[in-house]
């Protein structure tokens, strides 16, 4: 896995005191007011996060404590005010990816073990035991940084999961009162997600009995469940042999989900305290035991997938393998919100996108054209060819409203808290339904349909009713985007274009940046322009890797690659930012900021302008990589520039 590593020599990035910290958060308040910032996101995935140094098994986790450290600190730097978290659902080491997983279920891997030895948990796991899955890693620690190793992570959480759920039980027995009071927790999240919950465990539980998850291989009762073709009193009973058979098995099942709930609350609560809404992103599908627990609601052999036609091996389909719902049992739900005349597949879409509301703040609405123009698709011997379906109207967006407005949420307006993702060969007609309704998502990197900023208010896009990336997880980074010259320069081009800006405003003054070579400032003044370009507008968002200046992309979308959804940022991630931005790599964003009131041509602007760039150029200078060690070289008369800014 290629990672722009640093080699620490004299030329590193030069961190800011604590002191110039606090002007750069004066500066980044100011200037993000004069430019009308309403929201810039990160993209999140669970296995981005860095591990506190000592307790890394491989993965990493948004529910972490040491999460909160990092946000404080991707806050600091690039002002985000939200977060767009990618699926918590269950992966396995066969299938990785989080848009193939459970929608109500979380994935037993994201769960923070460290947390587990606290006393609010009981001291389920002793810290020693988490300290020495890091220890005795066996493979590359160095690699571990920057890539995730399923096969590690998932078996080694999956046994500290299970000795955590035996110390569970063992602390009832005796009376723990910290067990009984965390019981009680646990008790009251099975009564209030009973709905879900009940079907994934005995799904769990029948993958046991069976050794498989292909439920058509099980016996025709146990397949069908939880199907109308199955009389009441045969499930019940069935049901009730089942739990009889695989109580600890099922009682597991849920206390995994509790522990990651939990977590997920906790977490909930910290980013409100830092004022950082959260947003979940809502699969279009479902996974193979929510489509057994609700079979009544979903296609035979049909799947959701997308046209594509980079995917000549699959007949130009973007074979997705997701069940597909039958929208003939979608029932109706008006304009007001009236899920009274819902049907089978229209009350689960209502549940699924209610409780993402509980989770989150908003929602994020994976593939949302798939509600309104379905690409359903079938596979036969190997043979895959694409299925019409009629088009849907917008019942499907009203059913994700009424989930909304009967939610907790307290907002004036509670669109803004729906976004869509809408990118696509198929998307036409549903941008048309919900533009300057809903928030669409565009990544600009798509230049062959047309994304970029200044042709969305072209084409009617309200300011603010709208996000832009310069990529997304499916794209390529924005480091390998600049290294490929004529895509660059394309882009670059129609920037300078749509903008009428001087160029030389993405330039350091710099030694470092000057000592570049020709070619390596042509890519430099790429990634600034393309970033800056998304600050023009009033929502953004980046990905991780981009912010850090990494050459892994996320995910080749389409592809099977031992790379996908593995690129993570290092636990000494302070260190490694700066040092990238000495190198000209990740998001300098006081340049970004600088360049973005430029492209605007905002002349009364001059001094934000002129202290941004002086922020820049600061994190450019050789000297301290972490604040603490800025902090101490000051001290010591050892930094000679500083930077200072007066509101």
């Amino acid at each position: 896995m290629e990672v722009n590593k640093i080699i620490y020599t004299t030329n590193f990035g030069r961190a800011f005191t604590t002191k110039e910290s606090e002007a750069y958060i004066r500066l980044l308040k100011d200037t993000r007011e004069r430019l009308k910032l309403e929201d810039t996101s990160a993209i999140i995935f669970d296995f981005n996060v860095p591990s506190k140094q000592g307790e890394n098994i491989g993965i990493g986790t948004t529910l972490s404590a040491s999460m909160q450290d990092f946000i404080k600190f991707v806050k600091k730097i690039t002002g985000i005010n939200s977060i767009q978290l990618a699926p918590q659902g269950k992966i396995s080491n066969g299938n990785r990816s989080p848009y193939s997983g459970t929608t109500f279920a979380y994935g037993g891997h994201i769960i923070d073990l460290s947390k587990l030895t606290s006393e609010e948990y009981g001291k389920l796991l002793n810290i020693e035991y988490v300290q020495k899955l890091d220890k005795d890693y066996p493979n590359d620690k160095n690699t571990r940084e920057y890539k995730t190793d399923y096969p590690y992570a998932l078996e080694n959480q999956q046994k500290a999961l299970k000795l955590a759920f035996e110390r569970f039980k063992k602390g009832l027995s005796e009376q723990n009162p910290n067990i009984e009071k965390l019981n009680q927790e646990f008790n009251a999240f099975k009564k209030e997600n009973s709905n879900w919950l009940e079907k994934e465990a005995i799904f769990t539980a029948l993958t046991k009995h069976y050794q498989t998850k292909d439920f058509n291989r099980w016996s025709e009762t146990d397949k069908n469940l939880y199907s109308s073709d199955i009389p009441n009193d045969i499930r019940h009973n069935r049901i009730k042999e089942i739990k009889s058979l695989y109580f600890d098995e099922i009682e597991y099942e849920k206390f995994v989900q509790f522990l990651a709930y939990k977590e997920q609350k906790e977490n909930h609560i910290f980013l409100d305290a830092e004022k950082i809404k959260l947003y979940g992103d809502c699969l279009i599908g479902f996974s193979k035991s929510e489509m057994w627990g609700n079979k009544d609601c979903f296609h035979e052999n049909l799947y959701y997938g997308g046209p594509d036609p980079n995917c000549s091996e699959t007949n130009g389909i973007q074979a997705w393998g997701l069940p597909a719902l039958d929208y003939r049992k979608l029932g109706e739900c008006n304009e007001d919100g009236d899920i009274s005349k819902l049907g089978v597949v229209g009350k689960l879409l209502y549940d699924k996108f209610a409780e993402f509301f509980k989770r989150y703040d908003g929602i994020r609405v994976d593939a949302a054209w798939q509600f309104v123009t379905p690409f359903i698709y079938q596979a036969i011997n190997g043979k895959y060819e694409e299925v019409k379906m009629p088009e849907i109207s917008n019942t499907v967006f009203n059913i994700i409203k009424a989930a909304a407005n009967n939610s907790n949420i307290k907002t004036d307006d509670m669109n803004d808290r729906i976004m869509l993702e809408l990118v696509g060969f198929c998307a036409d007609k549903s941008r048309a339904m919900t533009q300057n309704i809903y928030p669409h998502l565009y990544t600009t990197a798509y230049a062959e349909y047309d994304e970029r900023p200044k042709k969305f208010l072209e084409k009617g896009y309200e300011n603010g009713k709208f996000y832009t990336g310069a990529s997304n997880h499916d794209n390529d980074s924005l480091v390998n985007m600049s290294r490929d010259k004529q895509r660059s320069e394309m882009h670059f081009n129609d920037i300078k274009r749509d903008f009428s800006f001087d160029e030389s405003v993405l330039e350091f003054q710099n030694d470092g940046y000057k000592n570049q070579s020709d070619e390596e400032k042509r890519q430099e003044k790429f990634r600034t322009a393309k970033i800056a370009e998304t600050f023009t507008t009033s929502k953004q968002f980046f990905t991780l890797p981009d912010m850090f200046g990494m050459s892994e992309r996320i995910n080749i979308s389409g592809k099977n690659s031992d790379n996908n959804w593995t690129v993570r940022i290092p636990s000494d991630y302070e260190r490694f930012y700066f040092s990238q931005l000495s190198n000209g790599f990740g998001i300098n964003t006081p340049k970004v900021l600088a360049s973005a009131m430029s492209m605007k041509h905002m002349s009364d602007c001059n001094k934000l302008i002129q202290k941004c760039n002086e922020a820049a150029e600061i994190l450019r200078e050789k000297g301290p990589m972490t604040e603490d060690e800025a902090n101490v070289m000051s001290e010591r008369g050892e930094i000679n520039t500083r930077f200072e800014y007066i509101q």
